[in-house]
């Protein structure tokens, strides 16, 4: 460990509260047991989890955001939301991870933490406008932003703009509101989609119906902020065109996805021939990818992609949230066989046998314990 506390691999963490802050929504403080040091970090990043779940033969991992922007009384803050089965497969399991903090996790339980990272970031101090867009317990990485903004004082004119179902579901909106009624540069927007009957436009919510771009068009002065956004899939999708549509530079906004990661702006699929020659590889080259623990042996080729795309395209269905290397979700031990990742930006495990699927694909013929 280093003199300003980060850490490699995973760190034992002490749960000092559990605060509710909605209906679906709870705020996790989390301090070291060793009672050292904790790094800073940027607003916007996640800490990474593995989980005892009971009835889990395996840990399960997962990245959870920190919630404020900067360690305070000695703990990370997290603000965990209960997903439940999904509406479209009521009968389909709730979440894991989510559920499991919300039952099992209490005060003075242990967890096995990594060390803050991410990408999704800002700076406070930077120059220019910020659009802040967040549906459902999307806001939590928000909220860092929006904090670390008044605690550096800083002059960036920023809008806060949220949708939540009702005023049940909605977390921080006392908070947020405080904020902008005591800061000249910052303003927030509040929608709910389905206000309940104790909900008061003007007070708890600002518009009833969804986020949408017709939305940001009255609010905002123009094209030029820079836009971070988070949420649902479908909720990113539709404002992400809408903005480009819009006039908005894609390089202007920045994303992280708090589910299923998809590629949000609809684009021509890259011909098999295009997939071998960015991997540097014929198209002809095969390889044999065998999931131990589901059964099932797929070939690869260069058209098929990462290894969890060959697993999804087989029925092979692995945990993963980010698509890019970064939150370890989808981290798998390599049995047989040599691996190569697709590109420069992951964040490799510290095990020689562990691959992170989302990004790799085998060199030789693999075995993947999945």
């Amino acid at each position: 460990m280093t003199e300003d506390g980060a850490w490699q691999g995973y760190r034992s963490f002490v749960v000092k509260r559990k605060e509710p802050e909605s209906e679906t929504i709870t705020s996790f403080y989390l301090a070291p047991e060793d009672g050292g040091a904790l790094p800073d970090y940027h607003p916007g990043q996640y800490l990474g989890f593995s989980l005892d779940v009971p009835e889990r033969m395996t840990p399960v991992i997962r990245t959870y955001t920190i919630s404020d922007s900067q360690a305070r009384d000695g703990c990370y803050r997290l603000s965990i939301k209960r997903e439940p089965a999904p509406a479209d497969a009521p009968d389909a399991p709730p979440g894991v991870s989510s559920n499991f903090f919300h039952d099992h996790v209490e005060v003075g339980s242990t967890l096995q933490v990594r060390a803050p990272s991410g990408d999704f970031v800002l700076r406070p101090q930077g120059k220019g406008p910020v659009v802040l867009l967040s549906g459902g317990v999307g806001c939590t990485p928000m909220i860092a932003m929006l904090n670390a903004v008044v605690d550096a004082a800083a002059e960036r004119d920023i809008w806060f703009v949220h949708g939540a179902r009702s005023g049940a579901e909605h977390a921080f909106g006392a908070h947020v509101r405080a904020i902008a009624a005591a800061h000249d540069n910052i303003r927030a927007h509040i929608c709910y989609s389905q206000p309940g009957a104790g909900d008061v436009q003007g007070e708890g919510y600002d518009s009833a119906g969804h986020v949408t771009i017709d939305l940001l068009k009255e609010l905002l002065p123009n094209t030029g902020p820079q836009f971070f956004l988070c949420g649902s899939t479908p909720f990113m999708k539709s404002l992400y065109n809408g903005l480009v549509d819009w006039g908005v530079d894609e390089f202007q906004i920045v994303y992280e996805f708090f589910g299923t990661a998809c590629e949000l702006r609809d684009r021509p699929e890259p011909s098999a021939a295009d997939k071998a020659a960015e991997m540097g590889l014929d198209p002809d080259t095969r390889f044999q990818v065998e999931f131990r623990q589901s059964g099932v042996t797929a070939e690869w080729t260069p058209a098929a992609g990462s290894i969890l795309e060959l697993a999804e395209a087989n029925g092979v269905e692995p945990d993963f949230i980010c698509r890019s290397g970064m939150c370890h979700t989808c981290l798998s031990t390599c049995l047989e066989g040599e691996f190569q990742y697709l590109h420069d930006d992951v964040v490799e495990p510290m095990g020689d046998d562990e691959v992170l699927i989302c990004s790799a694909r085998p060199k030789t013929d693999i075995v993947i314990d999945a």
